[in-house]
This record gives structure tokens, sequence and C-alpha cells, in this order.
């Protein structure tokens, strides 16, 4: 009985205050090193992340010269898409170059031909005939298309280059038109070509391997 009635005394009653005292800040201290090695954990998760991501590798793009792009477009062979705009009248050439020889098609609002042409004259091709034809490119300025003259008239002025991953664009802005030339990482894409009465829009794609199965003149 005297047991039993010491935790009914003062004492008694300052001892249990104590002890739940005691456990609670117990499981407060265990509580605290709990979180704090969470926290820990997670921060090093955290770095081992950024770590394993900082180590994955960079591509890297690395364009051919633009110099090699342009002989190389110019001495070899490549299909070819020239939708141009001159004084409001409309001009689509399709074909492909090859060997110094062209086969293509020109649609105007007058109608479709099918064409040919080497290095000394132009054809029109109805059926298996091949009639000489003076207005290939009437209508247009051919300085905009024959690639060695365009190239040749840029030659002396400075250009602007901008990269994003695989593309560059180089932009020249010269006294009366401005040039845009797309490429890949080995090859010339795209000539685009503005005045203030027209638009050339070339596009490009090269072939290493081609036959026209035309006549050679």
């Amino acid at each position: 009985m005297e047991n039993n009635n010491f935790w009914q005394t003062e004492r008694g009653k300052a001892l249990i205050k104590l002890g739940a005292w005691m456990i609670f800040i117990i499981a407060l201290i265990v509580f605290v090193l709990v979180s704090e090695r969470n926290a820990d954990d997670n921060i090093l998760d955290d770095l081992n992340d950024n770590e394993v991501n900082n180590n994955e590798p960079t591509e890297t793009y690395e364009f051919a010269l633009f110099s090699e792009m342009i002989e190389n477009l110019i001495n070899g062979n490549y299909e070819y898409s020239y939708k141009i705009t001159n004084n409001n009248i409309n001009y689509i050439y399709n074909g492909t170059k090859c060997n110094n020889e062209e086969l293509g098609y020109r649609e105007t609002s007058g109608g479709i031909i099918k064409y040919y042409q080497n290095d000394l004259n132009a054809y029109q091709v109805i059926l298996n005939e091949y009639v000489p034809i003076a207005n290939l490119y009437e209508g247009i300025d051919t300085n905009f298309i024959n690639l060695d003259i365009l190239f040749n008239n840029l030659n002396e002025y400075l250009y602007n280059t901008e990269k994003e991953e695989d593309v560059r664009v180089i932009t020249y802005d010269k006294d009366g038109y401005k040039v845009a030339i797309t490429t890949d990482l080995e090859n010339i894409t795209n000539i685009s070509i503005t005045t203030e009465t027209s638009s050339y829009d070339l596009d490009f794609n090269v072939v290493s391997i081609c036959d026209l199965g035309v006549l050679s003149e």
C-alpha cells in the first residue's frame, strides 16, 4: 500500500512527469536524427543525379567548310526544286543535274514542259524528240540560278553565320538583294534570294549516283 501511495505523493508525481519528459525528449532526438539522415540522403541522391547528368555525353556538331560545300554543289550531282516569283509571275523548275546535264520540268501559268540541257544547248523534250528551245528561263534572272555566277558575285562579300545543332544559315546582305544559304553538316540544302521585285527559293538534294537516261549532245 505504501508503494501505491508513493505515486500519489508530490515526489511520485514529479518522477512520473520527469519520466514522461525524458521519453518525449528521446523521441524528439530520434525524430530529428532520422529527419537529418533522410535530408542527407536526398542531397546525396541529387548530387548523384547531377553527376550522372553532367557525365552524359554532349553531342557536338562539326560542319564541313563552307567553301567546300560551294565547290561540291557546283561540281556535283543533285536533284533540285526552284520556286521563283518575278514581278508577280510564278515559275517552278523541278529536275536533276547529273554530270553537267539536266533533265527536268518547267511549270508556269502557260503549262508544263519537259526539258533537257547540257553545257551547249537547251531542248524541250516532246516524246522522244529534242526540240531546241531558246526561252527556257525567259522571265527570270539566270544570274540567281547559275551557281557559278551567283557565288562569284558573293565571293567578295562578308556573311553572317547562325548555327542551331546540325543546321547552319549563312546570310549575305548585298546591294540590291539578300541571300540566305542553309546547310546541313555536309551540304548546301537551300538558297533563298530576295530582291525588291522577285524571290528565288532553290532547294537541293545532293545525290552520289545518277543517270538521266537521255541522249548526250
